[in-house]
């Protein structure tokens, strides 16, 4: 018997009539393509935000931190410490001292807070990807007072390279007979961040450590230690913490990168499902078009299934060749669903009218990726959904009648 479907598949193929062209599967083809074509945007868009957050923040920031567990600096002893720690430490790419402080900016008559991240910048390999996001410029702070600034800062502040920032931070204020007059110092911009998230282009600020240093007055102190992962054990930044944490007897506060923003990345995942779950309602409803074009057949072939069922062919086995049918048309439908979504996806990549707001999604381009484990999910909900939907109409075989088949009264 499986030589007979095998012959009727083949024949249905290769028709001349191409009854696979028929208005019932045309309608049915065009509503999968478009389903799935939607799904695979939908999923193509989100996977791409998510791998571009990812991709931005492990560029600007460490997988973990490591301060001084009594909420001051760390100094010349506990850094010794902590380098001769890390170094031992098979999943530790980079590590390497930097000083954070927020700051008062002025430039031009206007003032803008952000933050200095004071960074040793000649580390290879670097905890952070800074030489990377430096578009505009040189990355190379080796002289004193220079400053690399988000081009954001730099557009409020109506600044250019070469032009001259002045910080201002309360820390070591002077007391004056007018009263307490706020640390000061002027710095020259030699360049321009973008990493395309906007909470870091429109705050950070780089300069070289010892520079900062001297500004916060932090002679042979860091604010932290910043830890930069192997890629296998960046999903375990969590539990390195909480190891490392007993390893250094309690001595320094631990904090990972799941501490911060494993909640926004875990809600991301989540979305992404729920959309997945949402827009799968549209391949249901194609799949009435399934149904249809099912029955259609049926009745269509009703006197050749007639002739088979004489000849003794089973039920299941005339089910078999019209599911195989309608499994062939719909799987390849489903692929062109997903090459069609691809291209729009990739489309609305390079477009550049559409924009997002940088200050409501956190970056300001549209950025797309093919996760083969998403295709693969698409691709099997798909063909499952188009399985159970040619499946219903099957039951009107069982209902033909041979003898009224071959009169010609059959129904």
């Amino acid at each position: 018997m499986n030589n007979l479907v095998s012959y009727f598949l083949k024949k249905y193929l290769s028709s001349p009539r191409k009854e696979w062209l028929r208005a019932d599967s045309v309608f049915m083809i065009t509503g999968i393509i478009i389903s799935v074509a939607t799904l695979t945007i939908a999923l193509a868009l989100f996977d791409g935000y998510e791998k571009a957050m990812k991709r931005i923040y492990f560029g600007v920031n460490s997988h973990i931190y490591i301060f001084n567990r009594q909420d001051s600096n760390l100094d010349e002893n506990l850094q010794n410490k902590l380098d001769v720690f890390l170094q031992k430490q098979p999943e530790v790419e980079s590590f390497a001292p930097i000083i954070s402080n927020q700051v008062m900016a002025s430039a031009n008559g206007r003032i803008k807070g952000c933050f200095v991240r004071g960074i040793n910048w000649q580390i290879s390999p670097q905890p952070t990807t800074y030489r990377k996001f430096v578009t505009e410029g040189s990355y190379e702070l080796n002289q004193p007072n220079q400053i690399v600034i988000g081009y954001k800062i730099a557009k409020e502040l109506g600044l250019t390279l070469q032009d001259t920032i002045k910080l201002i931070s309360p820390l070591n204020a002077k007391a004056t007979p007018f009263g307490m007059k706020p640390n000061e110092q002027e710095f020259v911009v030699i360049g321009l961040y973008r990493s395309g998230m906007h909470e870091y282009d429109s705050k950070y600020a780089f300069c070289d450590i010892n520079s900062t240093a001297t500004f916060f007055n932090l002679d042979n102190q860091a604010t932290m230690y910043e830890v930069k992962l192997s890629q296998d054990y960046i999903e375990k930044a969590d539990y390195l913490a909480y190891k490392w944490l007993h390893e250094l007897n309690l001595d320094f506060q631990i904090s990972s990168w799941l501490d911060f923003n494993g909640n926004l990345f875990s809600l991301l995942a989540l979305e992404k499902w729920v959309i997945f779950i949402i827009l799968s309602f549209l391949i249901i409803i194609a799949s009435f078009n399934v149904i249809s074009a099912v029955s259609a057949t049926i009745l269509d072939k009703r006197r050749e299934l007639g002739i088979l069922k004489a000849f003794g062919t089973p039920n299941r086995v005339l089910k078999k060749i019209l599911i195989g049918k309608t499994m062939i048309i719909s799987f390849i439908a489903i692929c062109l669903g997903q090459l069609l979504g691809m291209l729009i996806s990739f489309l609305l990549s390079k477009q550049t009218f559409l924009q997002l707001k940088g200050d409501i999604y956190f970056i300001d381009s549209i950025n797309i990726d093919f996760d083969i484990f998403s295709w693969l999910v698409t691709l099997t909900t798909s063909l499952i959904i188009v399985f159970f939907a040619s499946v219903v109409p099957l039951k009107k075989i069982e209902k033909l009648q041979v003898t009224d088949i071959l009169r010609g009264s059959g129904k």
